[in-house]
């Protein structure tokens, strides 16, 4: 049951709605001839396309449609060709490009969360006298995520209230803060075309502008004006359509005087699926296919005449170290990325640079093993209960895993994930360390209690021998937006007989329970969820909902305010509060506990 008056909406890979998925340093004095420290500095204009697959681009060989528009921001510029996402959701990407930082430190791992208080580019360029300006494509980047820091101007006209970390939904009442706000996406030419006011207001000064691009994620939806070609899939023709955006935009930039003046660059948070591997999404694997993504950047006039292509392996997470060294700006020292334009990390390595990649998604919500990877040179390892080496040169689609022929590589580079993850895991406290006694007990018996940086132990169940439970849940979900509850509650049911660590299907179950008003099996199947993840909103409210319908008032108001408390801004989760509140008042003492 989603909350009274509140509608779901989530980005998952697994997810039938939509749903979604940046910077790094050098040290003070590092080489370069780029920007000279004494010239004005030029704008920076960052571009997100989001879930657009590097190898989908003309200008990274594709062949089946052509973008030419995107190519020509290569135009005095340059094309990375193999450049990798830290992480394949759109949030905790976004944040790993602009704080420079890895994933499993800033614990911005899923979609729903929010982003710690950090240095970011934004605050960086700010504090050096740049105006600061975002425009969003999608809820999922919605202010209230903490990635407008350091943002003079933050454009994201949506409303969403509180979020789901497990199922990385986002919820909404019938009527948000701004009742002409858009409700989950708007289309890239209003991106674009706020973007452009914004820029054409601050001619007179240096400027920082991020635009995202939200229309290559399903659901996919071409304006009525625009028809799909025959003979393209649907994925390609929502790329020639952004194609078609951004070629409007690099106009209005031309004729605006931008273009020639700016540092442009051009880059995807995450690849997609479309069926490799056996994923149609996206945040379940970490193959090429969602982690490859495109980089291009065009340099300003007068900028040194870099390589028109780069193929060093690179991740975004190096991307915000690049603009400061362009710019002669000091990196701070919390970046942990590398400048793309010849310098070396901030530990001044020598070694080829390690290209990390990280997916907990089915960890998170199906209880199956984290999934991470490292890349150095030409080699890929993935840990995992099985793990995987690929030589991507020889192998780009990853069909042949050659761990057991190269047993020495698998463990050197075993070796330098376990290092890198030592370095740099964050400091935070596991979620419940205080948990009571009961509680312990039964994340024993699920299997829960980890803290700090997951890696895959060989007993934990490996998400890529799991397809048919991904493919059973899947089913679960068409027959939950078709409301076919009863249908959905068996599959659910089955999903769990098999795995009872599926965290999210046991959520399902008891939204689903609480739908059909059978309150102690939503209670008891809530309770599970509440105590492996008490930091999830939607399994707190809902299972305050089901104590209160139980007359367990003292407990539905602990599970309540619990809420309240993750998202106090959540106008909905006050009703309930304040309507159970004034429940508990005209109740007798007795029936209160």
């Amino acid at each position: 049951m989603i909350p009274r008056g509140q509608r779901r909406f989530s980005q998952p890979a697994f997810r039938l709605a939509v749903g979604l998925g940046l910077v790094s340093v050098s040290l003070p004095g590092s080489s370069g001839d780029a920007t000279p420290p004494d010239a004005p500095h030029p704008p920076v204009i960052l571009i997100s396309i989001d879930t657009l697959r590097a190898d989908h681009l003309s200008a990274y060989g594709y062949r089946q449609i052509r973008t030419p528009n995107i190519d020509s921001f290569a135009e005095h510029g340059s094309v990375f060709s193999d450049v990798e996402a830290q992480i394949p959701l759109t949030l905790p990407s976004h944040t790993s490009l602009f704080t420079s930082t890895y994933p499993f430190e800033n614990r911005v791992e899923e979609n729903a969360e929010r982003v710690p208080a950090a240095v970011v580019l934004a605050s960086v360029l700010r504090s050096h006298g740049y105006k600061t300006g975002a425009f969003i494509g999608s809820i999922f980047l919605e202010r209230q995520t903490g990635l407008d820091q350091g943002f003079d101007l933050y454009d994201s006209p949506f409303s969403f209230l509180a979020g789901s970390r497990i199922s990385g939904s986002m919820f909404f009442a019938s009527m948000g803060r701004n009742p002409y706000s858009i409700r989950e996406t708007r289309d890239g030419a209003l991106v674009i075309g706020a973007a452009s006011r914004w820029l054409q207001a601050n001619q007179d000064q240096p400027v920082f502008a991020f635009v995202h691009l939200f229309d290559l994620h399903e659901p996919y939806s071409l304006p009525p004006e625009v028809a799909r070609r025959r003979g393209i899939s649907r994925y390609d023709a929502q790329l020639e359509y952004a194609d078609r955006v951004l070629g409007r935009f690099r106009q209005l930039l031309v004729q605006g005087g931008w273009w020639d003046r700016s540092l442009v660059v051009l880059l995807a948070d995450h690849g997609e699926g479309l069926g490799d591997h056996g994923e149609s999404n996206h945040g379940y694997f970490i193959y090429e296919s969602t982690l490859r993504v495109p980089l291009i950047i065009h340099w300003p006039s007068g900028a040194p005449a870099f390589p028109a292509r780069d193929g060093q392996p690179a991740g975004l997470i190096d991307v915000a170290p690049t603009i400061l060294e362009f710019l002669h700006l000091p990196i701070p020292p919390s970046f942990r990325g590398r400048n793309l334009l010849g310098g070396t990390g901030p530990g001044g390595e020598a070694e080829p640079r390690a290209v990390y990649s990280e997916s907990l998604y089915t960890h998170d919500a199906f209880g199956w093993a984290p999934l991470r990877s490292i890349r150095v040179g030409p080699y890929k390892y993935i840990a995992a209960p099985k793990p995987e080496l690929y030589n991507l040169e020889d192998d780009p689609k990853e069909q042949n895993n050659i761990v057991r022929k190269s047993l020495e590589t698998a463990r050197r580079l075993q070796t330098r994930l376990d290092q890198l993850l030592a370095r740099y895991s964050s400091n935070q406290p596991a979620s419940h360390p205080n948990a009571a006694p009961a509680t312990k007990a039964l994340l024993e018996s699920l299997g829960y209690l980890a803290a700090g940086p997951q890696t895959a132990d060989r007993s934990d169940p490996d998400p890529k021998e799991h397809l048919s439970e991904l493919r059973l849940y899947e089913q679960a979900v068409t027959y939950l937006y078709a409301r076919r509850l009863d249908s959905a509650m068996a599959t659910l049911r089955r999903i769990l007989a098999q795995n009872p660590r599926n965290l999210l299907a046991r959520l399902d179950l008891g939204d689903c329970y609480l739908e059909r008003k059978i309150y102690p099996k939503a209670r008891a199947s809530l309770q599970q969820v509440v105590a492996v993840a008490p930091d999830d909103y939607m399994a707190q409210l809902e299972l305050g909902i089901a104590d209160e319908h139980l007359g367990l008032f003292g407990e539905a108001l602990e599970h309540m305010q619990a809420a309240c408390r993750l998202y106090p801004e959540s106008v909905q989760c006050g009703r309930e509060l304040d309507a159970l509140r004034r429940k508990m008042k005209g109740a007798h003492p007795t029936d209160t506990h």
